[in-house]
């Protein structure tokens, strides 16, 4: 029937429900929903980075304590994407969400009271683990809630939240701070994160009221077929879904993609600023640049996907094909204007962007059928922040001992090594 969308979850010890939704106008909905929680995440997590600045300057943190704050971040962040993305495959998606947004925003309203750089680092880490109960489960309910076609578009559709939530976040703090200390912009942040909770708790729930719904008997079976003795599979043991497909292929390329979508995006404002020595507020508003170009590369990404034939790991290798011209590209005229320097490194962290959408986001729904959606989304998220944490510390050292000509280059290395191993692979793919 046209616009059905079936939701099938993998059986478990206990019964599941499945639910039919028929009418178009909740696809919609779902959607809305899912990406309004995305967006709304945004807000608690890039808010710190807006008050960084000020907590500094009112001699709250020191400099390197606001830096280990934001690396004790994106370690618990990691390391929740991991965890959450597992345990996303067996509690409902629905009290997951409305958990981590809620739990965000309580770390929030605390980050803006706590007075001590201890207390800050285990909170902002709290909030890092909150956070990441979030984007896993989003992932676990278009595979289990859509067909293939609106999956795979709402898998790419979504990618715009994390646009439009990174620049509300800059707006939202930078009005918050013309009336209001650094606290407030915490404050804020927590009564959107609230607001978002109970509008999704609602929002969910109506959808799944607007469905048909049964119950499967589970017991009907004499034996277990395929599926659901892959399903009860170890995820980390040596004959697990994990080293039975196609994952320790692309484990390294997803790293090293890791290192250069966000570790580089946030050494863009010095390299332009020490390589062409223009101002501090230039370089930012060039680099304003790059999220918006980067949103292209999601919908390249879901192009090149469909024309390879749904060929995962050779389309990755594509992207990082194109970074690896544009890196030469950008070895070979890294002093001729900054403009061109932009653009080149936005045609790089674009590409990044449409392997992410392809690694993270559409590659874990091949595993629908073993209920491991959210787990694998969150172990590879998991391991694309591992590549972050790395380059965005190891980037600091290179520029400080050697120079920016050697720290492209060992871009340019990276990309190589990812472009050989998916090319290579592609060829039993």
């Amino acid at each position: 029937m046209k616009g059905c969308v079936i939701i099938h979850m993998l059986h478990t010890k206990n019964e599941i429900k499945q639910i039919k939704i028929y009418e178009k106008k909740y696809i919609r909905l779902l959607f809305v929903l899912c990406w309004m929680v995305y967006c709304t995440s945004y807000l608690g997590r890039l808010n710190y980075s807006s008050a960084m600045m000020l907590m500094i300057n009112d001699n709250i943190l020191t400099a390197s304590q606001a830096g280990f704050i934001s690396m004790i971040y994106f370690f618990a962040y990691g390391t929740g994407q991991l965890v959450n993305g597992i345990l996303g495959d067996k509690i409902n998606p629905k009290w997951m969400i409305f958990t981590g947004l809620a739990g965000s925003g309580i770390a929030n309203i605390i980050m803006g009271i706590c007075p001590y750089f201890y207390g800050m680092a285990f909170i902002w880490g709290i909030n890092g683990y909150f956070q990441a109960m979030i984007w896993a489960p989003i992932i676990r309910i278009f595979a289990d809630m859509l067909d293939e076609k609106n999956k795979v578009n709402c898998c790419v559709n979504i990618v715009t939240s994390q646009l439009i939530g990174t620049l509300l976040s800059y707006i939202l703090s930078a009005a918050v701070l013309t009336v209001f200390p650094w606290q407030g912009v915490f404050g804020a942040a927590a009564l959107m994160l609230f607001l978002a909770a109970f509008i999704w708790n609602g929002g969910f729930s109506n959808v799944c009221r607007h469905g048909e719904k049964n119950f499967e008997d589970i017991n009907s079976k004499t034996e277990p077929d395929t599926n659901t003795t892959q399903y009860t599979a170890s995820l980390t043991g040596k004959n697990s879904l994990i080293f039975s497909s196609t994952i320790p292929v692309i484990l390294i390329p997803v790293i090293i993609h890791g290192m250069l979508k966000d570790g580089v995006t946030t050494w863009v404002p010095t390299y332009i600023n020490t390589s062409f020595e223009v101002s501090a507020s230039f370089s930012i508003l060039l680099t304003t640049l790059l999220p918006i170009i980067n949103l292209s590369g999601a919908y390249i990404a879901r192009y090149i996907y469909r024309k390879t034939n749904e060929r995962i790991i050779l389309s990755i290798g594509l992207f990082f094909l194109t970074a690896t011209a544009a890196l030469v590209f950008l070895y070979i005229g890294s002093t001729w204007h900054p403009l061109l320097s932009v653009l080149l490194l936005s045609v790089i962290t674009a590409s990044m962007m449409a392997i992410n959408t392809l690694a993270v986001n559409i590659y874990p729904l091949r595993f629908q059928k073993y209920g491991r959606v959210s787990s694998i989304s969150g172990f590879l998220n998991a391991m694309a922040y591992l590549g972050t944490a790395v380059s965005t510390y190891t980037i600091g050292l290179l520029v400080q001992k050697y120079d920016w000509h050697i720290t492209i280059l060992t871009w340019l290395a990276a990309t190589i090594l990812a472009a050989v191993i998916c090319l290579t692979a592609s060829k039993a793919e």
